[in-house]
């Protein structure tokens, strides 16, 4: 990539015929990481006469739309810059010496023989010196999914007096029809060029992107769209990769297709998508932390992607990445159901006492139990586990359950009061060997914090540090020490905790009637890291942090477990147009086998669960809208932070612009927020007056 040079005064000149030529830019242009005095700026060119060659192109930027007044770039008006084809095209330069809260447009331009192909022209806008006490209003979206749906909220969003564009992950996914949540419809999919080198998963019948053209294969046809391309026409980006940028629940270069059947460490794969990333992401590698893609450095030491930025004096907006050092999930999917995890011993010492609903265990190894180990290992097979995982520690009730399922009878008495109790796997309703239920996804929350709660002792807390070590001393460091007046954690995934209570839900199956966690894929899995970085920032105000991953819109008051006073402020935008929450937790109770039929029920009722205000089993969570589309617009004021959801039902998303049935303004809802200075409650706008959200009684009042 080239770094664009000091600006300086006058202008040069440019020669030769420039005629409008976009088909020369097929992705457009674009801008991202504003700073006061510099901008990133971004296009890809493509000649497909030329397509294996170098191309050359000259930048203009102007402080006008029709470019007749332009800075000088390195002494000229017209900027030369290389377009390397070993990039794809694809070119970055950070322009410096500009001035700041300043609107700049800017233009490439592709100069073949006597003629400048010229690209669509571009706006961006640097951030406010750092005396500078004015408002920053921008925009935070998430989770764009191609196959089969439609970037309606960026075309409404591209009407927003923006500053910039967060975007919080999965601006691309890595696979294509994949019958779980995309769909295949001719005029929204993904073509790989080169299918051979793709990674097939779900038996084969879903290509996920692997070289390092598949990736590139996505980046160009998302970029392709005319809503995205606009909204990074309009509004300098900054951005962060989550999860599907490589692969879906990755954790550094380790996919999670096979729920550890195999070992899906990809070094090469996680290679690929990041240099993909940096290619076609106008991202600001000149600033520290920050650094560029070191290809002779091994992972994860090879980019730095975590960084902060200033605007004035209202804001300090923290970027952090939470894939690429995150450690494996808590719970390994390859965990055989039975195994038992605490022990009796371990219990007393770490929770103080047995636990109530511990289960009776015994040593597989034990000479006496041989015929009972001889039943299981023939029974493996027709119940989905390996007889090599039959070893160390086995839950009672586990085994007379896969013996009874295998047509046998129950060998032992659970109530023997003769055998230790502690928590083994199933506890965690984890059904089945090699499963994302009872592992990353729907957990039982007691046994599941007993595990985590171990795990993190033993391994000093690297178990849950999502972070990694030199991410979370710099990001504490970084929040604790802001003088500014808003500061903002731009976070990849939920920190709210998103707990159901089924005990007094009566049709449910008796293992499901108890505290459940949607989820231990995202923050909810790193318990006991999440309370201690919110113990740490309980000494600093005004900290609001800004979400995506989830599909759904969420804004409540986290906080360590039983000390409200370390509350923060998070507000989950939804997904730009990927299968939101509800739809997707919808499919999947309603078509995984190992689920009992009732859990299709409890999901129609997901919402009323997550704030029910009897059982309340997230007392922080205010709002939430789990079925719709869209993104949100927040602004750091004097007196408030300003939080409003734009919401779309996702049932428009599959459509074209042509067949909604209204103009997209009066289909969008928007439900407003805000946050007072120095204050740690959140407040909606309901008929005309502004109501804080009580814990105590979880309502508004």
């Amino acid at each position: 990539m080239v770094a664009g040079a000091p600006l300086a005064a006058g202008c040069g000149s440019k020669t030769g015929r420039t005629e409008a030529s976009p088909s020369y830019f097929p992705q457009s242009v674009a801008s991202g990481d504003p700073r006061p005095t510099s901008v990133v700026l971004w296009t890809r060119v493509f000649d497909e006469l030329r397509a294996d060659a170098d191309s050359t192109l000259e930048l203009v930027v102007a402080l006008d739309e029709a470019l007749d007044n332009p800075v000088a770039l390195g002494g000229a008006g017209a900027y030369p810059i290389v377009a390397q084809a070993a990039a794809d095209g694809c070119v970055k330069v950070r322009v410096d010496g500009l001035m700041p809260s300043t609107t700049y447009y800017y233009q490439f331009t592709y100069v073949n023989g006597a003629v400048r192909n010229a690209s669509r022209v571009g706006r961006t806008r640097t951030a406010p010196d750092l005396d500078d006490d004015r408002d920053v209003t921008f925009a935070v979206v998430s989770c764009q999914d191609f196959g089969g749906k439609y970037f309606h909220a960026y075309r409404q969003l591209a009407e927003q007096p923006l500053d910039f564009l967060l975007h919080l992950g999965d601006y691309i996914y890595e696979t294509t029809d994949d019958p779980s949540f995309q769909s295949a419809t001719p005029a929204r999919t993904v073509t790989f060029s080169a299918p051979d080198e793709t990674l097939s998963i779900d038996g084969g019948t879903v290509l996920a992107a692997r070289s390092l053209g598949n990736y590139r294969d996505l980046y160009r046809t998302y970029k392709s769209d005319p809503d995205l391309q606009r909204v990074h026409e309009l509004f300098p980006l900054i951005a962060i990769p989550d999860d599907h940028e490589f692969a879906n629940d990755c954790y550094g270069a380790t996919a999670t297709y096979t729920d550890d059947r195999e070992d899906e460490q990809d070094f090469e794969r996680r290679r690929a998508a990041d240099k993909a990333w940096f290619e076609y992401t106008p991202v600001d590698y000149g600033a520290p932390p920050a650094s560029a893609l070191d290809e002779m450095t091994s992972f994860p030491a090879d980019l730095t992607l975590y960084r902060s930025f200033v605007f004035g004096q209202r804001l300090e907006l923290v970027v952090t990445d939470l894939r690429r050092y995150r450690p494996d999930h808590v719970v390994p999917e390859d965990a055989l159901p039975g195994a038992v995890f605490l022990t009796q011993a371990e219990a007393e010492a770490l929770l103080g006492a047995v636990p109530d609903d511990a289960v009776a265990y015994l040593d597989s190894a034990d000479a006496s139990l041989d015929d009972v180990r001889a039943a299981l290992v023939d029974a493996a097979t027709a119940q989905g586990f390996e007889a090599d995982a039959l070893t160390g520690l086995l839950s009672v009730p586990w085994i007379n359950q896969v013996l009874v399922a295998n047509g046998g009878v129950a060998p032992l008495d659970a109530t023997d009061a003769s055998y230790e109790r502690g928590y083994a796997y199933h506890q965690l309703l984890k059904s089945a060997q090699f499963t994302e239920q009872g592992s990353r996804y729907l957990l039982a929350e007691r046994p599941f914090r007993a595990l985590a709660r171990k795990r993190f002792a033993e391994t000093d807390g690297a178990s849950e540090r999502l972070l990694g070590d030199a991410q979370r001393a710099w990001f504490t460091s970084t929040l604790t020490s802001s003088t500014r007046r808003w500061k903002v954690w731009a976070n990849e995934y939920t920190l709210m905790r998103r707990a159901l209570d089924l005990t007094p839900i009566d049709f449910a199956p008796t293992q499901y009637r108890q505290r459940l966690l949607l989820s231990a894929e995202d923050w909810d899995g790193a318990p006991n890291e999440r309370n201690a970085l919110l113990t740490e920032l309980k000494g600093v105000d005004n900290v609001i942090v800004l979400t995506g991953d989830l599909h759904a819109f969420l804004a409540g008051t986290p906080y360590a477990d039983e000390d409200p006073d370390t509350r923060v402020i998070e507000l989950v935008a939804g997904s730009v147009s990927s299968t939101t929450l509800l739809t997707g937790v919808k499919a999947v109770l309603a078509e995984d086998p190992t689920l009992p039929p009732e859990a299709a029920i409890i999901a129609q009722l997901l919402d009323q669960l997550l704030q029910d205000p009897d059982t309340r089993p997230n007392p922080h969570l205010g709002w939430l809208e789990l079925e719709k589309n869209g993104y949100a617009v927040v602004t750091a004021g004097a007196a408030a932070f300003a939080l409003t959801a734009y919401a779309i039902d996702d049932k428009l998303v599959a459509l074209p612009a042509a067949g909604l049935s209204q103009p997209l303004d009066a289909l969008v809802q928007a439900v407003q927020f805000r946050v007072a200075d120095g204050s740690r409650e959140l407040e909606q706008l309901q008929n005309g007056a502004w109501k804080r959200w009580d814990r105590a009684s979880s309502s508004w009042s």
